[in-house]
């Protein structure tokens, strides 16, 4: 008697492509995207990639990505996650430094050699608009 095997795979792009179809034709306008649909969309993710899968399914490409960062946190080495912190002791009196900030509209770079005037954070919380 010989065995057979299936293979145990998630849905591909069509079926799920078929799912999010149905439920847009019945949704209520505003409603949002049940989870099933969403984890099925990460699940391609890891096969195909992710603009592929946010155009054949009409999502958007950072929402997309930021739940496939947090489902799939391997696929994405060296990425800061929002609950990474990183701790800059500014107080000290650096020799040296360069700092680059960006924002909508503007970017500055700065290289300072020898102690500044001024406290690099103040200098940060100006560009930032918090000062």
């Amino acid at each position: 008697m010989e065995q057979q095997f299936t293979a145990c795979t998630g849905p591909n792009i069509e079926e799920v492509q078929q799912r999010f179809e149905r439920w847009r034709e019945v949704r209520k306008r505003g409603t949002p995207i049940p989870a099933a649909l969403w984890e099925d969309a990460v699940r391609l993710c890891a096969d195909h990639s992710l603009c592929k899968i946010s155009s054949a399914l009409h999502l958007g490409y950072k929402a997309l990505k930021k739940r496939f960062q947090s489902a799939c946190p391997d696929h994405f080495p060296g990425s800061v996650t929002p609950s990474d912190f990183i701790a800059l002791d500014l107080r000290s009196s650096l020799p040296e430094f360069i700092m680059e900030m960006e924002r909508a509209g503007g970017r500055m770079k700065i290289h300072i050699k020898g102690a500044p005037g001024f406290h690099p954070l103040e200098l940060m919380e100006t560009f930032w608009g918090r000062g």
